[in-house]
């Protein structure tokens, strides 16, 4: 968690070098290759204005990652971040053989240190989250219910995740012909179509 508040704490330092640019802040060398030293040209400031969203779409993928926020499937966010260290190591390329004296000497220390929190957060495990809600077993394994129908005994809706690692006998729990299902909070790793839990679920009443 810690190396992704750094690494969105750096964007947010970049975040605002960007705005300041397109706000016609004369430092033009420091960023673009160098190529316009004072204040940026329309299309540039633009593409200043456009990297910001492109910064905040990297933050909120790294705090997923960390478990922080909760926004991506883990099989987008695993790739995703993969993405991301490809992307700012690219920075890191491009800004090393800049024209730009002040660019080479300022922006690629500050991309090499991005690209190195970026892999150390892709390189990290999938996190825990919490999950509260109904469990429910008709048969084929328990499954974290998205969406609960109404009939008894119940039914999960047919997009619920299967729970890994559920022990019936060691939660209470109701039970109908062949359904048995409760409402628990627990913690887990969420998988593409999976939930792995990671402690010993707690009845919500």
């Amino acid at each position: 968690m810690t190396v992704a508040v750094v690494f969105v704490a750096v964007l947010a330092l970049l975040a605002i070098f960007q705005l300041a640019l397109a706000c016609g802040a004369p430092w033009g060398r420091f960023a673009w290759g160098g190529q316009h030293p004072g204040i940026l040209p329309t299309g540039y400031r633009i593409a200043s204005a456009f990297s910001i969203l492109v910064y905040g779409f990297i933050a909120v993928l790294a705090l997923h990652r960390a478990g922080i926020l909760d926004m991506f499937p883990e099989g987008l966010s695993r790739v995703g971040s993969w993405v991301v260290f490809g992307y700012l190591a690219l920075g890191v390329v491009m800004n090393a053989i800049s024209r730009s004296r002040p660019e080479r000497y300022v922006m690629t220390p500050v991309a090499l240190v991005l690209a190195v929190l970026a892999l150390l957060i892709a390189l990290s495990p999938a996190p825990e989250r919490s999950f509260a809600g109904t469990v429910l077993d008709g048969g084929t394994g328990p499954v974290y219910c998205t969406t609960v129908m109404e009939s008894f005994p119940p039914q999960c809706g047919a997009d619920s995740p299967a729970v890994l690692g559920w022990d019936w006998s060691a939660v209470e729990h109701e039970q109908a012909q062949s359904v048995r299902w409760g409402e628990y909070s627990f913690q887990g790793v969420r998988g593409r179509d999976t939930i792995t839990l990671v402690d010993v679920a707690a009845p919500l009443r």
